[in-house]
């Protein structure tokens, strides 16, 4: 196991070499970047288990574009998508992406700060057609989401 200060370094390492070798530029490669760092220090993961990557159906062109964050699990492979809507902000919660259950586009489904936000959602039953999901089980932004179908009626926004 390496020292805390050692893991410090090598994020600050990691960003700084992801900042310089984006193929989406110097800003986009921080966020994106410290994205990767933010979820698997919340997540326990190590660095070479998160890959990102813009997300085009959110997209804006405002400063902090969404990023797309994959975890993989390290003991069975199975992966995790995360929304970071807005990057530039290191406080706001992690959106864990997962199938609509109408329409089966990828929206919210939990916020996750820390593992056990995550643990507390795969512990619940999942969302299933015809459901009306509770304020309290979805993101705000569950029905707002973009990556709903247009015909989706969880969709408001189509």
């Amino acid at each position: 196991m390496t020292s805390l200060a050692e893991r410090a370094h090598a994020a600050a390492v990691y960003i700084r070499h992801n900042t310089a070798v984006s193929p989406h530029g110097r800003h986009r490669g921080e966020e994106h970047a410290r994205t990767a760092v933010r979820l698997a220090a919340a997540l326990g993961l190590s660095l070479d288990q998160i890959t990102t990557a813009p997300d085009w159906q959110r997209r804006r062109t405002t400063p902090g574009e969404p990023v797309l964050a994959t975890a993989t699990c390290p003991d069975t492979g199975e992966q995790y998508v995360f929304l970071a809507r807005f990057p530039i902000y290191d406080d706001e919660a992690f959106e864990l992406l997962g199938p609509c259950p109408e329409c089966s586009g990828q929206v919210p489904l939990a916020l996750v700060r820390h593992l056990a936000d995550l643990g507390t959602y795969l512990a619940r039953p999942p969302i299933r057609p015809g459901d009306i999901p509770e304020a309290d089980t979805v993101p705000d932004t569950f029905k707002v989401d973009e990556g709903h179908t247009g015909t989706c009626r969880y969709g408001e926004i189509h």
